[in-house]
């Protein structure tokens, strides 16, 4: 017999497996991705202006027409916020009503919504202004590398991060989640196990140098990896609270911020920027367009050729050709 778990009371409040149905969505998505799940609770309580998300009851959600989305977007206009912000929490509370209009009931024939009010806006969101990202020249890497102090447990876990970051490409989520388990060997190559985008593991060749960073931080923090296996490789080591603690991407960014302050290095630089960096330096050193999408482990070939045509616009153009003076 199939038990009933989606249950529907009186006053239209709705469980799923005993959970809030909203709750019960963000612990379907925070299988993949606890960071998806985490930015779909911040948009939707942001949408339904309330602090808790069991505050929201399935009327409320049934109440939102298109005006209301309309005025949303507007309000956020208003608030001079970015186009892919914007646009990223339209599609958090999509996904919402997307998932919503899943359940139906064929004993029933209950629906629990039968509309999407976030699901047809093209005409209405703004367009994103894709901004180049800021990345470092091969020198420029050299400069920032070399303008780290690594005598300090912090200084030498900053030029790790970074060293790694610029030779593997990996996402700030994926940097932050590294337990000192995942650094080991297959095949007999040295290797870093992540978690990727979308909940796929994957494995990421390391090269001996950077193991051996690593190794050497390992040490100094006065781990190993036998004992300490289950603990994040890279821990805080500040007197604010945080010491021994898992890092954080605001830590990250901020952390990459004061080192190129100190190298002298005038670039807007974040996490996201080394990856680029690491992508575009590959895509300059002659890497096809397969192996790198391997390499910055791209879902399909458009993204990667969008790097590639980055550099080439730069390296092969057309303005070269130009002698006027």
């Amino acid at each position: 017999m199939i038990d009933n778990v989606v249950e529907i009371n009186c006053n239209s409040d709705i469980k799923i497996n005993n959970k809030h149905f909203i709750l019960f969505f963000l612990e379907t998505k925070s299988r993949k991705s606890i960071y998806t799940s985490k930015s779909y609770e911040r948009d939707i309580k942001d949408f339904f202006s309330v602090s808790s998300i069991t505050d929201i009851s399935i009327e409320d959600i049934k109440k939102v027409s298109i005006v209301h989305t309309q005025n949303f977007i507007m309000k956020l206009m208003d608030k001079n916020m970015s186009s892919a912000t914007i646009n990223r929490k339209i599609s958090s509370l999509s996904a919402l009503y997307k998932w919503l209009l899943k359940y139906q009931d064929n004993s029933t024939g209950i629906e629990i919504i039968k509309y999407n009010p976030f699901g047809n806006l093209k005409e209405e969101k703004p367009v994103i202004n894709n901004k180049e990202t800021e990345f470092l020249t091969k020198q420029e890497c050299k400069v920032l590398l070399e303008s780290i102090d690594t005598s300090t447990i912090l200084g030498h876990r900053n030029k790790t991060i970074l060293v790694l970051a610029l030779t593997t490409a990996l996402r700030k989520s994926e940097i932050i989640n590294i337990k000192i388990k995942h650094i080991t060997t297959y095949t007999g190559y040295n290797v870093v196990k992540v978690r990727r985008k979308g909940g796929k593991d994957d494995i990421v060749k390391l090269q001996g140098n950077v193991l051996t960073m690593i190794n050497r931080y390992i040490k100094m923090t006065k781990r190993d990896k036998l004992t300490s296996g289950e603990e994040y490789l890279f821990i805080g080591h500040s007197t604010n609270g945080r010491n021994k603690e898992k890092l954080n991407a605001s830590t990250l960014n901020y952390m990459i911020k004061r080192v190129c302050i100190n190298a002298g290095i005038h670039k807007n630089l974040k996490v996201h920027s080394t990856r680029h960096t690491a992508i575009t330096l590959a895509i300059l050193a002659g890497a096809t367009a397969e192996k790198v999408r391997d390499f910055a482990a791209h879902k399909n070939l458009a993204t990667t050729n969008r790097y590639i045509h980055s550099v080439d616009k730069l390296k092969n153009n057309a303005g070269d050709l130009i002698d006027v003076f």
